[in-house]
């Protein structure tokens, strides 16, 4: 989290994250993109995060023809955009997830697809397996909730990532 930023601050974060995902949910967007980073530990904007999140956001841009932001912005989560899309949610999560595999710090970017109406498009729902932890080759989501990695070694690896990023 940013400096001074408390778990009230993360909270109100993202519940206004939400809240402009709900206010454009029902605009008829085939797609919305959330393009974000999933930074560990209470430092959310660290050095290298502002870059991998403008490399991020050009390579959906990219890879997503015609989509346009609806919203560019930084709250005390860090780096956040919410993009329309005109490709269908499918293909605008196939599209996204080729972004997150396509450099290694790109593990820090977090590409959520909307489906018209605010619904997820997973990556399950493309039968593709859960992200990777940062640290081995388990799923992310069962390391964090088992807490199988200390985290000083999961803030180290994200920082040795964002030293690396692409820029």
């Amino acid at each position: 989290m940013r400096s001074g930023a408390s778990r009230l601050d993360l909270l109100a974060a993202r519940d206004a994250r939400h809240a402009l995902l709900v206010r454009h949910a029902g605009a008829g967007h085939p797609a919305l993109v959330a393009v974000a980073l999933n930074v560990p530990g209470e430092e959310k904007s660290p050095p290298g995060a502002e870059p991998l999140f403008r490399w991020a956001l050009d390579q959906v841009i990219a890879a997503l023809p015609g989509a346009w932001p609806l919203h560019v912005g930084d709250d005390a989560l860090g780096p956040f955009a919410l993009l329309a899309s005109r490709a269908e949610a499918g293909g605008a999560k196939t599209a996204c997830v080729a972004v997150e595999a396509s450099h290694p710090a790109a593990r820090l970017v977090d590409l959520d697809v909307y489906a018209p109406g605010g619904t997820v498009v997973d990556r399950a729902a493309l039968g593709l397996p859960p992200r990777r932890c940062l640290l081995c080759e388990a799923a992310a989501g069962e390391c964090i909730r088992l807490g199988r990695h200390p985290l000083d070694a999961v803030v180290a690896r994200a920082r040795a990532l964002l030293a690396d990023a692409p820029a």
